[in-house]
């Protein structure tokens, strides 16, 4: 009876030993998953965060320059240089077309707009002054 009684208890005492290592297999499992879920999370986190930055950033770049152009929408300005008429890209900086149009032979209205900077707005209209203007 007595080895029957050990058996049982040999056997009982296998049997929980093998429960207690499946459960914490099993948790230890579970810790380690939830451990990469939180990390995804955080990555995913960042991850948006950072591109809420740029889309904020693209905006504000965005509205910055329709607000630039609303300042300026001309694509051409007319100017007066030497005595004759050149055609500068609308940043007033970038010589697009110097021409052998001179400021004495325009009348008088139109001197006045190219000395202040005259604006136009496409290159059809550009292309029009000059054919109306030039000799």
């Amino acid at each position: 009876m007595e080895k029957k009684c050990s058996i049982r208890l040999f056997l009982f005492g296998i049997i929980i030993s093998a429960a207690f290592s499946l459960s914490a297999g099993f948790f230890a499992g579970t810790h380690k998953s939830w451990e990469t879920y939180e990390e995804r999370i955080v990555l995913l986190q960042q991850q948006n965060e950072d591109l809420l930055a740029r889309q904020t950033a693209d905006r504000k770049e965005q509205n910055l320059a329709e607000s630039l152009k609303m300042v300026e929408p001309w694509a051409y300005i007319l100017v007066e240089e030497d005595g004759y008429v050149a055609v500068y890209r609308g940043d007033r900086e970038t010589l697009f077309s110097s021409t052998d149009i001179r400021i004495s032979d325009l009348p008088e209205e139109l001197q006045e707009e190219i000395r202040e900077g005259k604006g136009i707005e496409t290159e059809a209209q550009l292309y029009n002054f000059l054919e109306s203007y030039s000799s």
